[in-house]
């Protein structure tokens, strides 16, 4: 009797698993097959890839210096980097971005990766980053999360999902930009955003 109730628990714990698997693989399809959010074309892409006035850029220190409100191009996952961990953002791979206090900065956010997802969003949480660090998190801005983002689906039939997000650094700190997919900042897709008073 007893081997019976550890076989049934055994069981139990067996289509759990294969349930739940079941249906993050069926809820991760219909979020690429039934993405709502915009779509660019790699001409697209060049268009947007562009140094908005008031930013200034040094590819020495890997450093862009945003001194009024712009616009930021954000590539996730980019091609041409060592890793598909990485944002790139105007030619810099996860640069460390300057802003001078009261800007807002538009992110323009584009998924250029070919095979996995990945989002965008700002935090007070530094690194080093666990696996998890957007567990439970995306739909609020708690936890030291300034903004969400749902995961932007890889590239399909050369359209690229992006989606737009606006804030306003109103105040002089330290912050950070991670993409929260399990293990990616983790694996070291993220970068240091520095709010300075304007001389």
């Amino acid at each position: 009797m007893k081997e019976f109730r550890v076989l049934t628990v055994i069981a139990v714990v067996v289509v759990v698993v294969l349930i739940s698997s079941s249906f993050y693989f069926l809820s991760s399809e219909r979020n690429r097959s039934n993405y709502v959010g915009g779509y660019l074309s790699e001409s697209q892409l060049d268009k947007i890839n562009i140094t908005s006035p008031g930013v200034n850029i040094s590819k020495s220190t890997s450093t862009i210096f945003v001194n009024t409100s712009a616009n930021l191009p954000v590539f996730m996952g980019p091609m041409n980097s060592g890793s598909m961990y990485s944002f790139e953002i105007l030619g810099i791979i996860n640069p460390k971005i300057i802003v001078s206090e009261g800007a807002t900065i538009h992110f323009v956010i584009v998924n250029v990766d070919t095979d996995s997802e990945h989002n965008f969003v700002l935090t007070t949480i530094s690194p080093p980053y666990s696996y998890m660090i957007g567990e439970g998190m995306m739909g609020s801005s708690r936890g030291g999360f300034m903004t969400t983002m749902d995961f932007l689906p890889p590239v399909h039939s050369n359209r690229y999902a992006f989606e737009n997000v606006s804030y306003n650094f109103s105040s002089p700190g330290t912050f950070w930009y991670v993409c929260t997919y399990p293990g990616h900042a983790q694996k070291g897709m993220f970068g240091e955003i520095s709010v300075v008073k304007q001389a």
